[in-house]
């Protein structure tokens, strides 16, 4: 990785309109998610507003391009680049995958938070060295000569750039969900709160404190002679007088009237009032004589006729009406939120943590890990006893269960069952959730529970990546011994999508990591291999230059090596070469790059090294290669079991000013060596 002088970051929007994401991208916890984010997938991230102002950037993996933010030319360019790409991406409301004036692999993704847009922007490498080399022509085009190299490029494909794009888009998306979510779920707990608040000291007496209340104030502000207020009795099955007003102050009349009057059923369809007019003179029977107007108003508590409001004596005009209307309502919301309220808290309470749940598991690397810790923490978000996480096998196309918790003895960690059978297997295969309260009487189950389960519910939650099951979240028997809720079913479905995004993006970073060892090192030794070594020599030579230092290359070949090989047969000669490589390593610094070259032969380069020092590294290297004891033993007339090696040594730039050359002289000193005796150094001349 390259590093070059850090310019500041570019400031922060402060607009009214981009607000909301300010707050949001700039807080704590998202500025963790998207530092995860970075660490994990090896991406630069940062968030540009839709006027194009940064608002957070994480900290820089390769911050090459900043390099050339140095010119001021380069600088409108980039810049305007950069713009003009994220302003494509906001255009088309899609991803671009694009690589930048600097010629790094990146992306840009629009994001959308409450009605505002943001462009997320990845950096990641060059993706070969052609594009490398011509960074550093841009570089030298813009006056920067110098820059130095502090550890590995890592390159990046346009396809990880797409894999990297998706898993951020994923996971942003579902976060930003959660937070949307939450910000409702705050505003419908606020705007409860504050209807409690201006009713004042009458919501805090109750339902009835509240009816007086209503009653009183629709008295004082209607011209009206009577108000009255029905609730319903139930062992009766009527709804009678509980509080009433009269502007004479004389005792207000009470009736009845019942749940099968035509009042009341006009109400329980919907009907917003139900005026005198409206009633045939049969339908007025049970009605005090001599009203010449009233009206009945609903009251409706969670879908449910609560109440009945009457008003007697007095024409209501349209205004009166809707008055009435906003009382009646205003009176039911305050009742229901008495009711409700602790459940939104204790609802708001559950889904923080879901959140804080989802934070938990996004840093753990270990897969093993990992699905222990989601497994555990689904059963403790729904204080569940029993529950198994099952993962689908592409090959066999079955569920394996890959961990447990509170399962008999006998059930194995990689049981396995097949799509469409059993409960699990039909959640696999239809790509839908089974909340079930009682599966012996669930038209979906129908069958016998078993002793080891305490109550016959459960929930089977899919685990799914863009529609695609992966696997299936099981959890039984709640502590408390109540059945399974939807409002459990939403939690835990809200929780396994953050989930299956972890288990998609450990196992792809697994198998990127697993890519990128296998394409710099060489399968048998574990050494890096010719390829790269030829790459770290062009840097390590390159750096020299810069700087105007050393570096020397040793090149070491094992004697006699084809006749073992011969003698003792491939095995135990790939067991010889993987014990000799050790070896090397064991004995070199660690500042020192060693490789197989080919064969029996090895490669060490020897950074800000002069020949001097090269010629005791090398005859250390000597020495400890001839101790080195081989898995052989003395039956075949060898003369022992251990190998010598003949080492060449080159250096930059005395001995050549190119990798080229110094690899030629290098391999012309090894070979100075082998006819000179083998086991012994030579330096080119």
């Amino acid at each position: 990785m390259l590093t070059i002088g850090m310019l500041t970051r570019g400031t922060v929007l402060n607009t009214g309109q981009e607000v909301h994401l300010q707050d949001l991208f700039l807080s704590e916890k998202w500025k963790g998610h998207l530092t995860t984010l970075s660490d994990t997938l090896a991406f630069n991230l940062s968030i540009y507003s839709e006027s194009g102002s940064e608002i957070f950037a994480t900290e820089h993996y390769y911050p090459l391009c900043r390099g050339l933010l140095h010119s001021p030319e380069f600088k409108s360019r980039c810049n305007a680049y950069c713009l003009e790409t994220t302003a494509r991406a906001l255009k088309k409301g899609k991803p671009i995958i694009f690589k930048c004036r600097g010629r790094t692999m990146s992306f840009a993704l629009p994001v959308e938070y409450l009605g505002e847009k943001a462009v997320i922007l990845g950096q990641g490498s060059f993706s070969t060295g052609k594009d490398f080399h011509a960074f550093r022509n841009l570089l030298r085009s813009t006056g920067i000569e110098k820059f130095r190299v502090t550890a590995p490029l890592r390159f990046t494909s346009a396809r990880q750039a797409w894999s990297a794009c998706s898993l951020v888009d994923k996971a942003t998306n579902q976060l930003l969900k959660n937070a949307q979510e939450t910000v409702t779920l705050r505003q419908k707990i606020d705007g409860l709160k504050d209807v409690m608040g201006r009713w004042g000291g009458a919501a805090r007496g109750g339902a009835n404190a509240l009816y007086e209340f209503m009653i009183a104030n629709l008295s004082a502000l209607l011209d009206v002679q009577q108000v009255a207020l029905f609730s319903m009795d139930r062992q009766q099955g009527v709804y009678t007088v509980l509080f009433g007003l009269r502007k004479d102050s004389r005792p207000v009349e009470s009736f009845s009237i019942s749940d099968r009057h035509r009042v009341v059923q006009e109400l329980i369809k919907g009907k917003p009032f139900v005026p005198r007019e409206d009633l045939a003179p049969v339908d007025r029977a049970g009605i005090p004589g001599g009203m010449k107007s009233f009206y009945f108003f609903p009251i409706v508590i969670k879908e449910k006729l609560a109440g009945i409001l009457g008003i007697f004596e007095g024409p209501l005009k349209e205004s009166d009406i809707h008055i009435v209307q906003a009382f009646c309502k205003q009176t039911a919301l305050a009742i229901e939120n008495q009711q409700l309220h602790q459940d939104l808290y204790r609802k708001f309470d559950r889904f923080a943590a879901v959140s804080e749940l989802a934070k938990a598991i996004t840093a753990i690397q270990n897969y093993e890990t990992l699905l222990r810790t989601i497994l555990d923490k689904s059963a403790e978000l729904l204080t569940a006893e029993q529950g198994s996480l099952m993962l689908l096998d592409q090959e066999t196309d079955a569920l394996l269960l890959e961990a447990k918790k509170g399962i008999v003895e006998g059930v194995g960690e990689k049981f396995k069952i097949q799509r469409g059978v059993g409960i699990a297997g039909k959640v696999a295969e239809l790509g839908e959730a089974f909340l079930v309260e009682n599966l012996e009487e669930d038209p979906r189950v129908r069958q016998k529970n078993r002793d080891h389960y305490k109550t016959r519910s459960f929930i089977s939650v899919p685990l799914k990546i863009d529609g695609r099951t992966i696997g299936v979240l099981n959890l039984s028997d709640k502590a408390t011994g109540e059945v399974f809720d939807k409002e459990d079913l939403e939690l835990i479905q809200s929780f396994a999508t953050h989930a299956a995004v972890m288990l998609e993006r450990n196992a792809l970073y697994s198998q990127t990591e697993k890519l990128k060892k296998l394409s710099i090192t060489d399968p048998l030794t574990g050494l890096l291999n010719r390829r790269y070594l030829q790459e770290r020599l062009e840097e390590e030579v390159s750096r020299s230059r810069r700087h105007g230092r050393q570096v020397c290359l040793l090149m070491l070949d094992l004697d006699g090596f084809k006749y073992y090989n011969d003698t003792f047969g491939h095995r135990v000669g790939d067991k010889t070469l993987k014990i000799i490589a050790d070896a090397i390593v064991q004995s070199v610094r660690t500042i020192d790059i060693v490789a197989r070259y080919g064969g029996d032969e090895f490669m060490v380069i020897l950074p800000e090294t002069d020949k001097t020092l090269a010629i005791n590294i090398a005859e250390r290297l000597r020495t400890d290669v001839a101790k080195t004891l081989l898995p052989t033993r003395n039956t075949t007339g060898l003369p022992s079991s251990f190998i010598t090696a003949s080492l060449g040594i080159a250096c930059y730039p005395d001995h050549g000013e190119t990798t080229e050359l110094l690899i030629d002289r290098v391999d012309k000193a090894l070979y100075a060596a082998k006819n000179k005796g083998r086991n012994r150094i030579e330096v080119f001349s």
